[in-house]
């Protein structure tokens, strides 16, 4: 990408609706409801640019079909979730199915996520920042008015099993939510709304669940949010009575724009909507993204927008280890000690009983932001760390971030002016297995290293270090992925 690089939507020729974009290892998977078939996937290193990556889950039996998959990654798996049913919505109920591949195939499980439960579709997995995973869906309501489709949220025990104790987000209560009037629904004749597509973010504290309402086929159909202080609840619908606030129908050129999913750039900052939107013609639903703003604190978006548009922000500094295999990262980019390689996306440490460090040749900003994707290549022996280099000197000064996979524990650890410091920042689970990838992000600013492990915030650290270099840092055999640095903002 160059600047003055732009793009247009719809991002990909292909029919695909409900997108759901994955981020991982510094690269872009996206998933969504196909015209007919099998779920795909496609891959992307700058969320413009799509290929075709693979199969998720085999097409159904021909008087069935697949709805609105998205996929979740914890601890060396991904959990596909989606609903299989009837084309207009007969028998659809919730699955999920795991591959150690984002590309899958995604085995097939034999059960269904709620199976006392008619209709559940639009699974949407949330984990918040201190590590806990929610499962937002849809179900139908058949009691109180109006009567039709609404959101609900339960924890997850586990990735594949609810707790059972749902409770509801948010169900139609605008005359926009309309999907059908009179229509013929479990042996019964009325007026039907919907309120569907769940994804929630979490913003200063307060847990936004953007949704979709209105008939998805119509151009009432938009999407618009809730929002709440816990992810339970209880949500407070934001005022929207005559229309979806965030996206809507802009007559002649995008129709029932809906179901968003959130996601960052490749500068890990800029916040992007992908959403699935109607051409003119009608002939199909096609993956379409715009900027997610937040302005006094609320979500706002110029969308939806065909015209062209800048390509989305990239780090100051990126390597996904992409290019041929090698011996020795690259000399113009990194500055090494070890023994390293670089192959199928990855740069190892080859772990020949001495420490590694490889240091980014751009020196880093006096606020930053940080993105290592790690993981161990056999077994740690005790005193085995590996992780980021937040601050780097010749003079052997340092400030790092380093998981701990023995002693179950991710640690800073600090050297300047001869003395030595340490802090332990969290505690790993008991399951964490280091052998499989987990992102590591650190975000400096003046005064302070805040560190999150698989988007859980840990502890912070102090920063003792002058902005330097940065990097990596193990004596381990190691592997690191998607490596990214973002200037930041002062304050930000």
């Amino acid at each position: 990408m160059t600047p003055g690089d732009t793009f247009r939507n719809p991002l990909h020729p292909q029919v695909l609706a409900d997108p759901f974009v994955l981020k991982f290892n510094g690269s872009y998977y996206a998933y969504g409801t196909p015209a007919t078939g099998a779920i795909p996937v496609l891959r992307s290193r700058d969320l413009v640019n799509w290929e075709q990556a693979g199969v998720a889950v085999g097409a159904p039996p021909s008087s069935r079909c697949h709805w609105a998959p998205e996929v979740a990654y914890d601890n060396g798996r991904f959990f596909l979730y989606y609903s299989t049913g009837g084309s207009e919505g007969e028998g659809h109920q919730l699955r999920v199915a795991s591959a150690t591949s984002p590309t899958g195939p995604f085995a097939e499980p034999p059960d269904v996520l709620d199976p006392d439960d008619p209709f559940t579709i639009d699974a949407h997995p949330f984990r918040d920042d201190d590590g806990e995973w929610y499962l937002f869906y849809s179900r139908d309501f058949l009691e109180g008015e109006p009567i039709g489709t609404g959101i609900v949220v339960d924890r997850l025990l586990g990735m594949s099993r609810l707790a059972g104790d749902r409770s509801t987000v948010v169900r139609p209560h605008a005359e926009w939510h309309i999907f059908e009037r009179d229509r013929h629904w479990y042996d019964r004749v009325g007026d039907w709304f919907t309120v569907e597509g769940p994804f929630v973010r979490k913003h200063e504290g307060r847990y936004w669940c953007f949704y979709s309402g209105g008939a998805w086929r119509a151009d009432n159909y938009g999407v618009t949010c809730a929002v709440a202080d816990h992810p339970l609840g209880p949500y407070e619908p934001v005022a929207a009575p005559h229309g979806a606030e965030l996206l809507r129908t802009t007559p002649g050129s995008v129709i029932g724009p809906g179901h968003a999913c959130i996601v960052v750039a490749p500068d890990n900052v800029t916040e992007y909507l992908v959403y699935h939107a109607w051409d003119p013609s009608l002939s199909g639903r096609y993956m379409f993204a715009d900027r997610l703003l937040w302005v006094d604190g609320k979500p706002a978006s110029p969308g939806p927008r065909v015209d062209p548009q800048p390509h989305p922000p990239v780090p100051a500094f990126r390597d996904l280890f992409d290019g041929e295999r090698r011996t020795g990262l690259d000399p113009a980019r990194w500055r090494t000690r070890g023994r390293w390689e670089v192959t199928g996306g990855e740069a190892v440490h080859t772990g020949d009983g001495t420490a590694g460090t490889a240091l980014v040749t751009l020196r880093s900003p006096s606020s930053y932001l940080l993105e290592v994707n790690l993981a161990v290549r056999q077994p740690a022996p005790s005193g085995a760390v590996y992780g980021a280099l937040s601050s780097y000197l010749d003079d052997g000064t340092y400030s790092a971030v380093l998981v701990d996979p023995p002693g179950r524990r991710v640690l800073w650890r600090c050297r300047q002016q001869g003395a030595a410091h340490e802090k332990v920042l969290g505690q790993l689970t008991k399951d964490f297995d280091a052998g499989v990838y987990h992102q590591l992000l650190v975000r400096r600013t003046p005064g302070a290293l805040d560190v999150k492990l698989d988007g859980v915030a840990l502890q912070p650290a102090p920063d003792l270090v002058p902005p330097a270099e940065v990097g990596l840092w193990t004596n381990v055999s190691s592997a690191f992925a998607g490596v990214a640095l973002t200037k930041l903002h002062e304050g930000g």
